[in-house]
Formats: structure tokens, sequence, C-alpha cells
């Protein structure tokens, strides 16, 4: 039996739905999973919750410098990017302009992620109130630790649920991979040679770095400096003023 043109059609369209459907449970599903049924998982909850939050923030950081709103930095394609090293002086090599970088970006992260991270974390205990749970928990302390390989976000938040038994968890949070912490690191270096000898190598890290990529561009007194891990993608951007010339200097 052959179908008609309609008949046929109305498969497709049938087929075309179910597909639609199957996609929209694969994307939707994992997100609201540590909340529906079963037990909530504090950590994936957090994790689900205030994620995209911190993947905006710690991209905003990796482009400028390691600051979320630059106070003394140059224009680069439009984006602020924050001096490390910076000299008015001419002649001179430039000054250490934050010497605890990766503490920093720590704290930059934190304080923006911060009212969402207790947002989110009122939210837990709502929902954990609404499955008949009695609930302890205080404001506790949010903590943004930068580690070679990983970034952990973490509650200092005890929180103890009582319902037909007791569960204690003494703090919760999730972990991401990101190799930040070596770009850190590497800016670090790179800014104590500029502050040293009014500028830098960028060829001896690569001998010991071999996922270490360093674009290091000249724009008159000022250096962008753009560190990328070619396996992860990761990226920072920052900026030097070092060793100034005044305009002129050496033309007859």
């Amino acid at each position: 039996m052959y179908l008609t043109k309609k008949g046929q059609i109305a498969i497709f369209v049938i087929v075309a739905i179910v597909i639609v459907g199957f996609l929209v449970v694969l994307l939707v599903y994992p997100r609201i999973q540590p909340y529906i049924g079963g037990e909530v998982n504090p950590s994936a909850y957090m994790k689900q919750c205030v994620g995209q939050d911190v993947d905006k923030v710690l991209a905003v950081l990796r482009e400028q410098g390691g600051y979320y709103s630059p106070d003394n930095y140059v224009l680069y394609k439009g984006e602020k990017i924050q001096y490390l090293c910076y000299t008015a002086e001419n002649y001179k090599p430039c000054i250490v302009q934050q010497p605890l970088l990766v503490r920093h970006v720590e704290l930059e992260l934190k304080s923006k992620i911060e009212p969402k991270a207790r947002q989110c974390m009122q939210q837990l205990v709502s929902i954990y109130e609404r499955r008949g749970y009695d609930v302890k928990s205080n404001a506790g302390e949010l903590n943004v630790i930068i580690i070679p390989s990983n970034i952990k976000i973490e509650f200092n938040s005890p929180l103890e649920l009582r319902k037909e038994g007791t569960q204690v968890f003494r703090k919760f949070g999730y972990s991401k991979d990101s190799e930040l912490y070596d770009l850190l690191l590497t800016a670090t270096s790179i800014v104590q040679f500029e502050s040293t000898l009014g500028d830098s190598e960028t060829s001896l890290y690569l001998q010991f770095y071999p996922d270490l990529k360093i674009e290091k561009i000249k724009r008159d007194a000022d250096t962008i400096y753009i560190l990328s891990n070619v396996v992860s993608n990761d990226k920072f951007v920052f900026a030097t003023r070092s060793l100034v010339w005044p305009q002129g200097y050496g033309l007859s």
C-alpha cells in the first residue's frame, strides 16, 4: 500500500517532533537533574546554579589582565587591558602593579560571583525544606582557589539536613579544569623580567612549556602579551609599559 502525499508529510512531521523532543530532553535534563527526583546533591546543584556566572566572569578577567574593571589600562581591539607593570617615566623599567596576581584573580572572581552563589545557597535550602527536611545552615564563606589545572569554587558553609536520618556537609562546591594558574605564573615571571630589565625574552618559556603560546605585541611604549595554552585554549592577556624612550629619541 502506498502512502498518500499528505500521509508522508504527516509521518515526517511526527518523526521531526520526536527528534526535537529527544534533543530537548538531552539538553535540559542535565540542568534540572540535581534537584528533581531522588536526593538533591549540593555540589551538583551549586555547579548548575552558579557555573555560567563563573564562566562569564572568567572570560572577562582573562581578556583584561585579571581585572574586571581595569583602572590603569591600554585599549587594544576595544578591550581595556590592565597594565601589570607600568612606569610613566622615561628610561626606567616598569614597576610591578600586582605582585600577587593569582590571589588577585581569585578575589576578583569571588567578588563578582558571591551574590549569585549566596542566592543559590538560599534556593538550595528552600528546596530541601519543601521536601520536608529540617535544615540548619549559616552564611559561611565562599572560597575561590586557583591551582594547577583546576579552579575550585567552594562554600565553607556547614549544612545539616534532618529527615529520617541526618546528613552533614562541612563544605561543598565544584571544580573546573583550567590551565589559568600556569598562565598567571608565566605572566608574573614576565612582569618580573620587565621590571628588572625593561623587557622579556619569551622564547625561554617555550622551551619548558610546549603547550604554551606567547604573542608579544609592541605598540609604541606599550607591550601587549597574549598567553594561551594550545591544548586547553585557556588564555590570559595583559599589558606592560617599561623602559620608555621619548618621542624623537635617536633621530638626528
